[in-house]
């Protein structure tokens, strides 16, 4: 079935991917930065569905973590046939007179630079072993902006733009690149910096009138991984129609 990776895997869509590829009969490896007790969790729940499955400590800032994790994942399995580049950092709201230097380079080395580098030690793998398909997680932050967030619209709009020159370079060697761009999604990082204004949101601003579950995720990022064969440097928005609701939603 093939082995598959996910940075950011022990909580929120991370977690339902993984879950989604064991179910799916493969098995699963999992990066978390911090948090080893969800991480725990979560590799609990894929071990019950009969699948092997590990969880890799590594902060994408890091690259001798990225090393680390990427050797111990193939030392286990031998074979890393799928990644999904899910971990990522959103610092909060705040206006471009309160972000800092050392927030910046926070966001771009864990956002742009580590992603990348994953993607490098994946394609150099795949390369050798018939191939393979990558999908990065770019949220709707890739294709807009939102007051306050400037510095996170910047790392995922560069994003995008580097899953396009990796669609392109991965294709000479059978490796698929692609995005998702999700818009609010329930996870902690939803509920921490949205969740008060669900009600706001839903009403007005989303056309679906409800906020998208990991779930939902997860069975695009398997179906672009796995069976969308012919998608090279697509980025497919997954919002409820936000994206496209330039004014309230009508009653």
């Amino acid at each position: 079935m093939g082995n598959v990776l996910i940075t950011g895997g022990s909580r929120g869509m991370g977690k339902a991917v993984a879950l989604k590829f064991a179910k799916e009969g493969h098995d699963v490896g999992i990066t978390y930065t911090s948090n080893e007790e969800a991480a725990q969790a979560t590799l609990k729940e894929l071990e019950e569905t009969g699948r092997q499955a590990m969880a890799l400590k590594m902060d994408l800032a890091e690259q001798g973590e990225i090393d680390r994790a990427f050797a111990d994942f193939l030392a286990r399995f031998k074979k890393l046939d799928y990644l999904c580049n899910n971990a990522g950092v959103f610092l909060g709201q705040r206006m471009l007179t309160e972000q800092t230097w050392e927030d910046w380079e926070r966001i771009l080395k864990v956002n742009v630079i580590g992603q990348w580098y994953c993607t490098k030690l994946a394609v150099q793998h795949m390369a050798g072993n018939g191939g393979g398909s990558i999908v990065y997680n770019a949220s709707i932050s890739g294709i807009r902006a939102f007051p306050g967030a400037s510095d996170y619209a910047a790392s995922k709009h560069a994003v995008l733009g580097m899953v396009k020159g990796h669609a392109i370079d991965g294709a000479v060697q059978n490796v698929r690149v692609n995005a998702i761009c999700p818009g609010l999604i329930r996870t902690d990082m939803y509920d921490e910096h949205y969740g008060v204004a669900e009600e706001y949101m839903t009403s007005t601003k989303i056309p679906a009138r409800r906020i998208g579950s990991p779930e939902e995720i997860a069975s695009l990022v398997y179906w672009l991984l796995v069976e969308g064969t012919y998608c090279y440097g697509e980025s497919i928005v997954i919002d409820g129609g936000m994206s496209i609701s330039t004014i309230p939603v009508p009653e």
